[in-house]
């Protein structure tokens, strides 16, 4: 277990890494960070989180930058704390207004879907019918915005995962839905970095999640972006979406 201190230590570093996408120094932590203790202290919290494996140093003189298993710890504490995941009241705006435009066609939903989540996440998403070969992509583009794959390797190394994309996304759908079970409450897996199977992509995230639309149809999403991604953020999109699908076919 970390400390009360470190727990807020490491929130601060992986919300300013989110934001910057750039190692996080310890020079001006205390006066960010607002803890009340000295640089010191933080620098040795700092070096206990980096060997406990939730930090990383990139470069000697640099600051430090999460771990897969620092995303890991956060995206289990935004888990079980769900009141943590508010949406903007733009983003509610955006999604109503998608899903009425949409109406009852499964087609329509899940391509509404696709676009106003890959829109507001900065992700791509893929949306589907279960066990249907049928399925929608959007955000590719903007997934190869982030600052992540600015280096020919990640970007090569995504692209390459995309080729065989009908493929992928079979597989995708066997991995991973099938673990989820009939889609009730908000059961969303998660695999972040390394986790996830498929190795071309392991330096990215992948968040999973079933629907039901219309007619008792079991739809499907699936987010991928950079380990980076803004996880408080994207899990309260699709809890958001999840629950007005649901109230959306009750009516």
């Amino acid at each position: 277990m970390i400390s009360r201190r470190q727990n807020l230590l490491l929130n601060f570093i992986i919300k300013e890494y989110i934001k910057t996408a750039k190692p996080v120094p310890s020079s001006s932590m205390s006066r960010k960070a607002k803890l009340k203790v000295s640089p010191a202290t933080i620098r040795n919290d700092m070096n206990d989180l980096e060997a406990r494996g939730y930090l990383a140093q990139l470069h000697t003189s640099g600051g430090r930058v999460p771990t897969d298993k620092a995303y890991r710890y956060y995206v289990n504490e935004l888990l079980s704390e769900p009141l943590r995941l508010a949406v903007s009241p733009q983003d509610k705006k955006s999604i109503a207004a998608a899903l009425t435009k949409a109406g009852k066609d499964c087609r329509a939903i899940n391509k509404a879907v696709a676009n106003i989540l890959s829109e507001r996440s900065g992700g791509l998403v893929i949306t589907g019918i279960a066990q249907d070969a049928e399925f929608f992509k959007q955000g590719l583009v903007s997934l190869f915005r982030h600052p992540e794959f600015k280096e020919a390797g990640n970007l090569f190394q995504l692209a390459s995962f995309f080729e065989g994309f009908d493929l992928m996304f079979q597989l995708i759908e066997r991995e991973f839905f099938h673990t989820l079970g009939t889609p009730t409450g908000l059961p969303i897996q998660i695999l972040i970095g390394r986790e996830n199977p498929f190795r071309q992509i392991r330096g990215e995230t992948i968040m999973c999640t079933k629907y039901l639309l219309p007619g008792d149809i079991i739809g499907s999403l699936t987010l991928i972006g950079p380990t980076r991604m803004d996880y408080e953020k994207n899990l309260a999109l699709i809890k958001y979406m999840t629950e007005q699908l649901q109230k959306f076919n009750q009516t």
